[in-house]
Formats: structure tokens, sequence, C-alpha cells
């Protein structure tokens, strides 16, 4: 019973193997940083991350790529909003703006540059409850 188990995983993987298929190749490196690009949802990007978002996917999917590749936007925050947080601000729009702000104006004194700060929003529920999670984005251009 094990050989033709054994050998229907050997096939499998010559077949993967032969027809170019990436599957098995690691799209990060042991510290994380993306060494192959690949789509994912655009809230599924870490901090660092690079990507450019996917035309008709209405900003909800990315290509993440190393950064020295071609790319719009570099992800250079992350955050979770609950609901008691968020009503301290009039919306959630000044909430994200402003939990962003301090990193936005870390990475534009650090990168030298003066990139225009954009915003990933989606909402989860988790066992306490429903949270907003945020991501800050730096536009890129420059590549």
């Amino acid at each position: 019973m094990r050989k033709p188990i054994s050998a229907m995983v050997a096939i499998l993987f010559a077949t993967l193997a032969l027809s170019g298929c990436n599957v098995l190749a690691p799209t990060r490196n042991a510290d994380g940083t993306v060494v192959k690009a690949i789509q994912m949802p655009s809230t599924d990007a870490w901090v660092g991350d690079c990507f450019t978002f996917i035309d008709g996917s209405n900003l909800s999917f990315a290509t993440v790529v190393p950064c020295a590749d071609a790319h719009t936007h570099v992800v250079i925050g992350k955050g979770t909003l609950t609901k008691a947080k968020l009503s301290l601000y009039e919306s959630l729009q000044i909430a994200v703006i402003t939990s962003c702000q301090k990193t936005f104006d870390t990475w534009v004194t650090a990168q030298g540059t003066d990139p225009e700060p954009e915003y990933i929003v989606s909402k989860e529920t988790l066992p306490g409850g429903e949270v907003t999670n945020y991501s800050c984005l730096a536009t890129d251009s420059g590549l």
C-alpha cells in the first residue's frame, strides 16, 4: 500500500516541477522579505511589503513584489481599532489618519521623499467583538 502512495507523491512533485509551476517555491525568505511576486488580498500585505493594486479588484487585491521591483505602494504600518478606540474620534477616517500620522511622518523623514499617504481598512469579527484593521501606506512612485 505504501508504494502506490509514494509513487503518486513523486509523480505529483515531478509534474509540478516540469510544468514550471512555482507552487512549491517560497514567496518570502527567512526574515519575511518577499523574494517572488505573489497576488494576495491587499489587507494581507505585511509592514515593509511593496505592491501594486490589481486593476479591477477595487483595491482589494495586490501584487506584492520584492521592493527592488516596480511597485506603487509600500506598507509602512498596520494596526487595529476597537469600537472603544473608534468612539474617541468623529469618524473612522479621522481615526485611521490619526493612527497612521506618526508612522507616516517617520517614514517621510527616513526616506527623504514626499509620498502621498493612503490607507486600507477592513473589519474583522473576533471572539471579543468586531475590530477595524488598517494599513498605513506610502505611495512609492519613484520605482
